[in-house]
């Protein structure tokens, strides 16, 4: 429970990015600009943890720890076009290959419950993220104090208040500016809909008018 200072300050950071996002998306409403844009987002995220870090938060999370990633991930509309744009430069074969695993994961997710899910990410490498540098903002502010209790199913993740409020603050403000434009911005399981951004070439021409592209399939 926030106290009524946390609680306005929130509200008062929450504000202070939708305003700002909105100002931006406004002022170019071309659809690579609308898509490139959800950047400054999980930028903003990073600098959020980093900043953290540096002000002394102990974060027991490193490279090849996975526990999070075997959770449901959820991604924002823009997220999912900018991931399928990076892994559209792959060459046919290593693309056709992705396309396999991810209609595989789409298999065995779909239908499934947030709190059931427990399927590795379809990204997932050797405990490693394959499309790290453009991950969602989900992944990029996810954390622990005690990794230990990552292992454990059902367990209360000891996190910073700091962090969870701020980047809460980054990605809601954010979706919010997205929707005052038409572009829906809400949560959609990644693997699914990455798998629908790549092989649906009338996707983000959609999404760009304003269509919910993506509840049809996640």
């Amino acid at each position: 429970m926030l106290s009524s200072e946390e609680q306005a300050d929130f509200l008062s950071a929450l504000a202070a990015v939708e305003r700002v996002a909105l100002n931006q998306l406004s002022a170019n409403r071309e659809l690579p600009f609308a898509i490139a844009f959800i950047a400054k987002l999980q930028h903003g995220v990073d600098q959020v943890v980093h900043a953290a870090m540096d002000q002394g938060e102990k974060l027991d999370c490193r490279a090849g720890c996975s526990h999070c990633c075997n959770f449901r991930v959820e991604a924002l509309e823009p997220e999912i076009f900018r991931i399928a744009r990076e892994l559209k430069k792959l060459s046919p074969e290593k693309l056709a290959e992705l396309v396999g695993r991810l209609q595989s994961h789409a298999a065995m997710a779909k239908g499934v419950s947030v709190w059931d899910y427990r399927i590795a990410c379809p990204f997932l490498a050797e405990n490693l993220c394959s499309i790290y540098p453009v991950r969602p903002a989900v992944c990029r502010k996810a954390h622990s104090f005690e990794v230990g209790k990552c292992e454990i199913a059902g367990a209360e993740i000891p996190q910073s208040l700091n962090i969870v409020l701020r980047t809460e603050a980054l990605m809601k403000g954010t979706a919010n500016a997205y929707g005052k434009v038409g572009l829906p911005a809400s949560g959609h399981e990644l693997g699914q809909a990455v798998l629908f951004a790549l092989t649906d070439e009338t996707a983000e021409s959609r999404w760009h008018e304003g269509r919910a592209v993506f509840d049809e399939v996640c």
